[in-house]
């Protein structure tokens, strides 16, 4: 019984996928046939010479394979997204493939200024024009759709002759058993055919892993995708900067200079009848200002030191090794100074990395390594502490790593849970 039952479930699904398969080559068979019709009509009523007739079939026939092509592409543009939707779903319910495709939406169409229309590529007079060529744009240029016309090529020259076989097995194995003399022959074409009923439409399943999928992007389309998000990324951070700069501006330092403004001007004013209070508001105006001063130097956190800009990077890590609330060791293979950017960069990386270890690795000791070799800078953070850093969303590694990828550059985090933990930056550039 179980075998009856796959048999059946074969022919079953083979039938599906041939007529899934099968529409659009059937649409430009329909069309070919009728134009050789035509052509053979044409020829065969012509009372001029063979060569002459010659020349008509040969016209005709290539009339007539420009009529299957432009039905095939018609036929396409029309139903292949509904058959290839419908093969989807199959591979699901046959096999347990979830498999996802990315078509383009319809842009908006948005009514400008002077009246007219823009549907993402041009202007139109009118606003069904404008939808109406919007949504030709997104079918014509939809690299899913062009995948899902490689599909139907693929599937119908291998799935569609292969999930044919059993049902063209059993139909030409009836037809000769009822012939005289072939009723052997028929049962041994409908016994194979009813064998191999249940593999044949498993052809499917790696086809449709393969070639059902979402478009493969080109190099080109993926590296234009990152360097958008690397580019917002990087207006985001710069803006929250900007923002960050603005605002401690103006609630902090300037206040406090304001304030001492005032102060100043009320020690004047006492100086000569209360020098005892004009001191007291001279104290407080120096104590405002000593405060005004760290807080500038809190917000100048992110600008490049005037050591970096000095003495460059090595010296420039140095200084922070030397302002660790831990042992920082420091050792540098870097011959010269590397590009302004790409240093920059590095050294906001380790501040940050030693600023991690301050935080969270309660480490005794660690050791930065700077080393430049085949065009590329690396900065080694190691740690003795507790490890189990990791680049989650929204954590600094995760910013260094969006920084890095900026440059071109990678982030390599090795910290197994109890330490030790060892974190490189790696950057490709060239040294002055």
């Amino acid at each position: 019984m179980r075998w009856c039952s796959e048999i059946v479930l074969g022919l079953y699904r083979s039938a599906v996928l041939v007529g899934l398969t099968g529409v659009i080559p059937a649409m430009g068979l329909l069309v070919g046939i009728g134009g050789s019709e035509v052509a053979y009509s044409w020829s065969a009523g012509s009372t001029a010479s063979w060569f002459i007739r010659a020349l008509a079939v040969l016209g005709e026939t290539l009339m007539v394979i420009v009529w299957i092509a432009v039905a095939v592409w018609i036929a396409h543009l029309l139903i292949s997204r509904a058959l290839s939707q419908a093969a989807r779903q199959r591979a699901e319910d046959w096999l347990g493939m979830e498999i996802q495709a990315e078509y383009r939406p319809v842009p908006p169409i948005t009514r400008m200024a002077t009246g007219y229309w823009w549907d993402g590529k041009e202007y139109h007079r009118s606003e069904r024009e404008a939808r109406r060529r919007a949504r030709l744009n997104a079918r014509f240029h939809d690299p899913q759709l062009q995948w899902d016309g490689l599909w139907a090529v693929v599937a119908a020259v291998t799935v569609l002759p292969v999930a044919a076989l059993p049902l063209l097995g059993l139909a030409s194995g009836l037809y000769m058993t009822l012939a005289s003399g072939l009723l052997g022959y028929g049962i041994a074409v409908i016994a194979a055919s009813l064998v191999g009923a249940p593999f044949a439409w498993r052809i499917f399943g790696p086809l449709a892993a393969r070639f059902l999928g979402p478009a493969p992007r080109s190099l080109l389309g993926r590296r234009v995708e990152e360097l958008e998000a690397i580019r917002a990324d990087l207006t985001q951070t710069q803006a929250a900067e900007l923002e960050r700069i603005e605002r401690g501006l103006h609630d902090g330092a300037q206040a406090r200079l304001v304030a001492m403004g005032m102060s100043m001007g009320a020690a004047e004013q006492l100086v000569d009848t209360d020098p005892a209070a004009a001191k007291r508001i001279l104290a407080d105006a120096r104590a405002t200002s000593a405060t005004a001063l760290a807080e500038l130097r809190s917000l100048v956190r992110g600008i490049n030191p005037p050591v970096l800009a000095e003495r460059g990077l090595v010296d420039a890590v140095r200084a922070l090794a030397l302002d660790a609330p831990v042992e920082v060791t420091v050792h540098s293979a870097v011959p010269s100074r590397p590009e302004r950017p790409v240093e920059s960069a590095v050294y906001f990386a380790v501040a940050e990395l030693l600023a991690n270890v301050a935080k969270h690795a309660r480490a005794s000791e660690v050791t930065v390594e700077l080393d430049y070799a085949a065009q590329t800078l690396t900065a080694s953070v190691t740690d003795d502490g507790v490890g189990g850093a990791a680049a989650s969303e929204g954590s600094g590694l995760s910013g260094i790593e969006r920084r890095m990828t900026a440059f071109g550059g990678c982030l390599e985090i090795e910290s197994p849970t109890g330490g030790p933990t060892h974190i490189t930056v790696a950057v490709p550039c060239a040294l002055s």
